[in-house]
């Protein structure tokens, strides 16, 4: 490496390393933020990326989101769009002391960068920025309209961010030829007999739902119960729940996945996953034991929270419980509350929608030249993976954006073990020296493969 390029990647550590110090924790009520953390990390990204904040039109959307516009020299070009988001979680008081180094300092040590939000998201945010400066630096020009999307709440459902940023796009009318979030990584299986690491592009997102069930009962004093409290209908109504999960289906992103896997597959597992019906079986079979598969075949139900009662010595005449699903593409939030009342088939028991409900993304499609441009840009970067589709479990801000596009994908360059890659909320999270500076690199190709991909 070049002692200039030595130096552009330790001032990039830098930026990263700071931009963790500010704590830009979203919330679900919007007046317990610390808002004052939001415009000091703004503060601080115009004084990082000077050139930035001269070239590239700015736009704070909502009270906090940020929409930078890089004009393109073809203005009949669809534009590249490409969002991460600013806001963290927060750190549980009680993991403090389990922190290597504290979660809002952004220490660099032993090859790292560790603290909350390198890898969710701001390693990716900052990332894009460093690339978009490092670009101007060297004076290249976009012929593809650039645009970059930074929402401020994503970890809580993004309705002030990318919500309000989708909507001021699609008032005028853009279009964006590629959207780029957060979502896949770069993994190993953990296969026997396979080696290879998978680059999981995530081509939609599971729908999201919450559910009351509310159990009543007659009251009084629990010296004479009757043969059911208000607790026991609930706890039935659950049980029935858990033993009846939604049926497990093969559609057409596991499908697709299992297309692109299978000539890259040991020879015994591609014996076994030759047939249609053998891989529905063992496919089905498997995701009752193993979880993830499960949440990729299945709309799931997760009980989250129960409340009931008040006293040891009195019948609780009303127990509430909360359950979360995510819905399989395909599923609508309607279907779901018929099947869980079908399913817990007690009129003692009341089951209603509660919080969000939102349907399942649409399926981007892998045909497009957006994601051909994604999936050259992956392949110069890290030559050695094999690049997959996949279904998204969670959430991201693209969900927003899919409304503009059809190429809306979710693909960080994040690599690691597995369980690195779970530390993303967790304890001890941390982005690796050589990880980020691979960040960096595969934007800059993005968006100049972006411009290059373009058709006269």
């Amino acid at each position: 490496m070049t002692q200039k390029g030595a130096g552009q990647t330790q001032k990039a550590l830098e930026n990263l390393s700071e931009s963790i110090r500010f704590r830009t924790i979203s919330c679900e009520d919007p007046s317990e933020e610390d808002k004052a953390q939001f415009e000091a990390f703004r503060g601080f990204l115009k004084k990082a990326y000077p050139l930035v904040h001269v070239h590239l039109k700015t736009e704070i959307v909502g009270d906090q989101s940020l929409l930078y516009e890089w004009k393109g020299s073809n203005e009949n070009a669809l534009p590249l769009l490409l969002a991460a988001h600013m806001d963290v979680v927060p750190v549980e008081l009680e993991t403090l002391k389990q922190w290597t180094h504290p979660p809002f300092e952004g220490v660099i040590s032993d090859g790292y960068i560790w603290g909350r939000g390198t890898m969710d998201c701001k390693g990716l945010l900052i990332s894009i920025l460093e690339a978009v400066e490092a670009l101007l630096v060297d004076g290249f020009k976009p012929t593809r309209t650039v645009l970059l999307a930074f929402g401020q709440d994503e970890e809580v459902g993004g309705l002030r961010g990318a919500e309000k940023i989708a909507e001021l796009l699609k008032s005028r009318g853009v279009t964006p030829e590629l959207v780029i979030d957060e979502g896949g990584a770069i993994a190993d299986l953990g296969i026997p007999g396979f080696k290879k690491l998978i680059a999981g592009v995530g081509i939609a997102e599971k729908g999201y739902l919450t559910i009351e069930l509310v159990a009543r009962a007659r009251g009084g004093h629990a010296s004479v119960p009757p043969r059911h409290t208000a607790i026991g209908l609930l706890s039935r109504a659950i049980t029935r729940l858990e033993k009846h999960p939604f049926p497990s289906k093969v559609g057409e992103i596991p499908a697709l996945t299992l297309e692109r896997l299978m000539p890259e597959l040991p020879l015994y597992l591609r014996l076994a996953l030759s047939s249609r019906l053998i891989t529905s079986l063992i496919m089905r079979a498997a995701s009752r034991y193993l979880p993830p598969l499960g949440a990729m075949l299945r709309t799931t139900t997760a009980v989250t929270m129960v409340s009931g009662g008040t006293k040891d010595n009195v019948l609780p005449q009303e127990a509430r419980a909360t359950v979360n699903l995510r819905l399989l593409p395909g599923e609508t939030c309607e279907d779901a509350l018929k099947r869980v009342k079908k399913v817990v088939r007690d009129k003692r028991v009341e089951v209603h929608i509660s919080g969000m409900a939102e349907n399942p993304t649409d399926i981007s499609s892998v045909k497009t030249s957006g994601f051909e441009t994604l999936e050259r840009t992956i392949k110069e970067c890290f030559p050695e993976v094999v690049i997959v589709p996949y279904l998204v479990v969670g959430m991201t801000d693209s969900r927003h954006y899919s409304r503009l596009s059809d190429s809306v994908f979710r693909f960080s360059p994040v690599r690691g073990s597995r369980k690195e890659l779970e530390l993303a909320h967790g304890t001890n999270e941390r982005l690796s020296v050589e990880n980020f500076a691979e960040f960096i690199e595969f934007f800059k190709r993005l968006i100049k493969n972006s411009s290059a991909s373009i058709r006269s």
